[in-house]
């Protein structure tokens, strides 16, 4: 097995700042002596197919360098192949994105110098993977999320992003002020092992880390090594609901509304009636069709 780092960096991440940040990275590698072998993705996806190429030619030490989208293609990846347990694979993270949600939840130092020193040290712990299985006209596709998922205004707002992208870590709190009068509430039905519901919601967020969406604190009191999904459902916000917990969403009192469900469950499904229902993972619209969650216990281990 070889030992040097496989670094897999995206350099479109944060609007291509990260270009200049992957030289300053390189430097400081060479500086402690540590071996690696860089890799720029050119396309979305590729993260997956340069995971399943490096493991296959003896890697077992993956460094990331890009947002929480490239994290979780890259540990999509190390998920994926089929090579060695995904428990053998040692992941680090140099977060460049612009909410760097998994980074934050999970104390990943967000300085290049304090990630380089971690690195050497190799501190390490596991942490659960969740998992996002998409059915649509008979077809399903696996997807999975580090930090979170959900359906609803988060699903909502992402596709409104792009425009916002501009104003770097206040963009998703400026998208979400400028758009969230124009949301409507969605009808879907909400099945855990215990339960079964029918319910108009504002959105589901299911969470294995506390932040998303650049700060947002949808999940309560979350446990990223239990095995199970953090499950929050806001249950369906009137245009005044939306305006008063605004705020709330991000300083985490959102949970202290009377329409707020909290719940912790192993498996999750979700669907719609009359139409598929569209999910987001870590930043990415996953797409749409009936939802199934569930949860790899413990299945990552990361530098921190």
């Amino acid at each position: 097995m070889k030992t040097e780092w496989f670094i897999i960096a995206n350099p479109t991440s944060s609007s291509g700042k990260t270009r200049k940040l992957i030289i300053k990275v390189k430097q400081l590698l060479e500086k402690q002596k540590i071996k690696y072998f860089l890799s720029l993705t050119s396309f979305s996806g590729e993260e997956i197919q340069l995971v399943d190429k490096a493991i296959a030619s003896g890697h077992k030490a993956i460094l990331c360098i890009g947002g929480d989208g490239t994290a979780q293609k890259v540990v999509a990846g190390i998920q994926l192949q089929k090579h060695l347990s995904p428990k053998e694979i040692l992941f680090s993270l140099i977060p460049a994105g612009t909410g760097n949600d998994w980074a934050r939840s999970n104390n990943i130092p967000m300085s290049i110098i304090e990630c380089i020193k971690a690195i050497k040290k190799r501190k390490t712990r596991f942490i659960d993977v969740g998992l996002a299985k998409i059915t649509k006209e008979k077809k399903t596709k696996t997807k999975f999320f580090l930090g979170y998922s959900g359906v609803g205004f988060d699903v909502f707002m992402l596709k409104k992003i792009q425009p916002y992208k501009k104003f770097g870590p206040l963009s998703y709190l400026v998208c979400a002020i400028m758009n969230f009068y124009k949301f409507q509430n969605i009808e879907i039905e909400i099945i855990t092992p215990n339960n079964k519901t029918q319910r108009k919601v504002f959105l589901v967020g299911v969470g294995i880390c506390k932040y998303t969406g650049g700060g947002m604190r949808l999940i309560h009191s979350p446990k990223s090594d239990d095995g199970l999904l953090n499950i929050t459902i806001a249950q369906d916000f009137s245009k005044k609901d939306i305006a008063r917990n605004f705020f709330k969403l991000f300083n985490g009192e959102i949970f202290n509304e009377r329409k707020v469900l909290t719940l912790k469950a192993n498996k999750l499904t979700i669907r719609a009636k009359n139409k598929p229902i569209c999910c987001q993972g870590d930043g990415e619209i996953f797409g749409g069709g009936k939802i199934e969650y569930s949860v790899r216990k413990k299945a990552l281990q990361f530098i921190y």
